[in-house]
């Protein structure tokens, strides 16, 4: 149920991020996925390989991710990516989305001056 609504939420940030490319209009859908997975910490595995196939099929950038990752920090998510990075034939050129993800699991993540993380 809560790996549902995280899935609606995750789809309207992208929405907002493709029409209105704005951060600040899509953290509080974010905030809402943080809310839903507070909610049902025994969903951490099954958000997480929604999340996971949801980027893998571009069906949201890295940026939703990101946010999320530099809050959660889910092992599962940074080892699921770290994977894809091993198996691209060159992961310089076309592991960048996933870089920017991983980026995010550090304290210093250089987009969180766009959030507000209240």
């Amino acid at each position: 149920m809560y790996a549902s609504q995280v899935r609606e939420e995750l789809l309207k940030a992208e929405h907002v991020l493709d029409t209105g490319f704005s951060f600040d209009l899509a953290e509080p859908f974010y905030r809402r996925c943080l809310s839903l997975i507070e909610a049902a910490p025994n969903d951490q595995q099954e958000i997480e390989r929604l999340v996971i196939e949801m980027f893998r099929t571009k069906q949201v950038s890295s940026e939703p991710l990101a946010y999320l990752m530099h809050v959660l920090r889910w092992e599962g998510v940074r080892d699921a990516l770290e994977a894809d990075l091993r198996n691209q034939v060159a992961p310089l050129a076309t592991g960048v989305e996933q870089t920017k993800i991983l980026a995010a699991f550090e304290p210093d993540w250089e987009n969180r001056l766009f959030y507000r993380f209240s």
